[in-house]
């Protein structure tokens, strides 16, 4: 737009102006009209419309947004992966690290799979929050004791349960925490003795990393059987037939018939056993293997259909649950078990018998039998050449490490002492 005089005189009174809308074509034909040449004029820019500026920042958000979402989600994988796995190359020249890394069977050195993670899965007798103490004091009891294997080479699960009542070197700690003596006891036991459900796992994964020849055992887990029924219906519910007769608090089941087992139902189902019947633990036990597999196939699809599950499900276990695995664990485990499979083969229990020498059973491990299977499952053969090197360097190890279990409980009869000499405390009423 621009300003137009008006033609005629002033006769002494100010100019007069008229407002004339100029279209832009108007001042390209102005140009020509002045001289200026067609072929230089100034040609207009195309100009994006505003939807078409606003799709492109749009699109280009959302590319920074995956590209750093990804770029994170491979950050913690790759962080998960390195806490989990064990370096067996730092132990090898690491005499203080040697310990369960490295163990000696028939006269061959074996070094650990360091393809596989071991989880420690606890399932504790109370029905009140997990780091709530029971009235007796006590944490409660371990009623269900599984090592959870995963092999991220071979893409294998394996399960090996541990019988509650299995004798271990169990150690006794005050009210505060306190070490007092160490003596021969159930395994569920040990869990009783921490001053926190933290203490408590850890005191669990001690003593079963003592009775398997000091394996490495990477992370644990507890959950009070509340859990059970959050973590059964999340997958919509487990399948499996009845091994046993059940009277359960929530429902009956008959030995040889199929249930589809919803919420409370697959409590009862591992938690229950018939206390009068000698060996009744056992036969949970097997109940309890049982329905780990077949839960586990049904997880499997269920994470395929919702990738966030396993992240949701953990938000809710809070307050029943008490575990040191982490966001990074999770990021790295969770698209190796969509390929993992767990077969009913690979579930094994430590070898052993059941006695009953008084009011509560007692399970002995039969020593020869558990080193083979400890050795078949976690570890591999030093190849010659290196365990030839090493012969110097491990002569001493190799010699304690075939002592097992003997050695340990020696060691703890010396702790025994020691505590004695602090005080003694009363048992946990458990």
């Amino acid at each position: 737009m621009k300003k137009k005089r008006r033609p005629g005189g002033n006769s002494g009174r100010e100019e007069g102006y008229t407002l004339e809308i100029i279209e832009e074509d108007s001042f390209e034909e102005e140009k020509e009209e002045e001289g200026v040449s067609p072929d230089k004029k100034i040609k207009k820019k195309s100009r994006l419309k505003r939807w078409q500026k606003v799709c492109i920042g749009v699109a280009a958000v959302l590319i920074v947004l995956i590209g750093g979402l990804a770029g994170s989600f491979m950050y913690l994988r790759a962080k998960g992966e390195k806490n989990l796995k064990v370096q067996v190359s730092e132990a090898q020249d690491d005499e203080s690290a040697r310990e369960g890394i490295f163990i000696t069977y028939n006269g061959k050195e074996y070094q650990y799979n360091e393809n596989i993670i071991n989880f420690l899965c606890l399932g504790i007798d109370k029905d009140i929050p997990i780091e709530q103490k029971r009235d007796t004091g006590s944490e409660g009891l371990a009623d269900a004791v599984l090592l959870v294997s995963v092999d991220v080479e071979d893409n294998l699960i394996s399960l090996l349960a541990i019988p509650r009542d299995t004798i271990v070197p169990v150690k006794v700690q005050d009210a505060q925490g306190n070490f007092v003596r160490t003596e021969n006891g159930q395994i569920t036991l040990q869990y009783a003795y921490g001053k926190t459900a933290e203490d408590s796992c850890e005191l669990m994964l001690d003593a079963v990393s003592n009775l398997l020849y000091k394996v490495p055992i990477q992370r644990y887990c507890s959950i009070n059987f509340q859990a059970v029924p959050t973590l059964n219906d999340a997958i919509g519910g487990v399948d499996v037939e009845v091994l046993e007769d059940i009277w359960g608090e929530h429902c009956t089941l008959y030995q040889g018939t199929v249930a589809h087992l919803d919420g409370y139902e697959a409590l009862d189902y591992i938690r229950w056993r018939a206390e009068w019947e000698a060996g009744s633990s056992m036969t949970r036990l097997e109940r309890q293997k049982q329905y780990m597999s077949n839960y586990f196939a049904q997880a499997k699809e269920a994470v395929k259909s919702d990738l966030t599950l396993p992240v949701r499900v953990f938000g809710e276990l809070s307050g029943n649950m008490c575990t040191n695995v982490t966001v990074e664990d999770i990021s790295y485990l969770v698209p190796e078990l969509l390929d993992i499979s767990l077969d009913m083969e690979n579930i094994a229990m430590i070898p052993g018998e059941v006695y009953q020498p008084g009011e509560y059973e007692e399970y002995y491990v039969y020593e020869e039998e558990l080193k083979q299977l400890v050795v078949n499952m976690f570890y591999e053969e030093v190849a010659p050449e290196t365990e030839n090197a090493g012969d110097t360097q491990n002569g001493a190890e190799s010699e304690n490490t075939e002592s097992g279990q003997s050695g340990a409980a020696a060691e703890n009869s010396g702790e025994a002492q020691s505590g004695d000499a602090q005080g003694q405390t009363a048992d946990p009423q458990i």
